[in-house]
């Protein structure tokens, strides 16, 4: 959903500059991008449900309720992402067309990214704290990894200059599960290699 986010409102300009001039480059769009953003949902809806199936494999065999509650809050971020996604290709296409006042639009994205913090928050909270506490395959270190700190960091980093600031800032969400998932699969895999070689010997 992050290649979504870009097609939104990507830009090559400084943090500060995505947080300002997002309106004025929707506004500009081909509005043909902004379908083809606004579709990535569905690609990007499947990668964060199997990326929820992921989390729930690493935290096997530990505590029942931390490993569903943990994956249901994974879960329910990726349903509210998706949903967010596809609304925010309503919304763009809606400026777009010249509504001078698109707030009704812009209230509901916010409703849908104050639910998503409902859920995403505490379920990256326990995620840390199961990692820290060695309740994961994961090692300690990669509960600094966690995507709700990840998003913490880059979307309130206004101050990165340009070309990359616009792209960490505006797309603060998504690719703070990018880096989530993209460094598990890389820790799982070695894990793996790790124990098989392990068994030949």
């Amino acid at each position: 959903m992050f290649a979504g986010d870009m097609l939104f409102y990507g830009q090559w300009g400084s943090g500060a500059e995505a947080l300002s001039e997002t309106y004025a480059m929707v506004e500009g769009a081909d509005p043909r991008r902004l379908v083809f953003g606004g579709l990535m949902s569905i690609l990007g809806g499947i990668g964060y449900s199997l990326g929820a199936w992921h989390v729930y494999g690493c935290l096997a065999a530990r505590p029942v309720w931390l490993r569903l509650g943990i994956t249901a809050g994974f879960l329910a971020i990726a349903i509210i992402a998706t949903a967010t996604h596809a609304v925010w290709g309503s919304f763009a296409l809606t400026v777009v067309g010249g509504v001078s006042d698109p707030t009704l639009i812009a209230n509901y994205l916010s409703l849908h990214f104050a639910i998503g913090g409902v859920v995403g928050v505490p379920a990256s909270l326990l995620l840390a704290g199961a990692i820290a506490l060695r309740h994961t395959d994961w090692p300690i270190w990669f509960a600094a990894v966690s995507p709700g700190g990840i998003y913490l960091l880059l979307s309130t980093a206004s101050y990165l200059p340009a070309p990359l600031g616009a792209a960490f800032v505006g797309g603060a969400f998504n690719l703070a599960f990018v880096l989530f998932y993209g460094v598990s699969v890389v820790i799982s895999h070695r894990q793996a290699v790790t124990q098989a070689s392990a068994s030949r010997t």
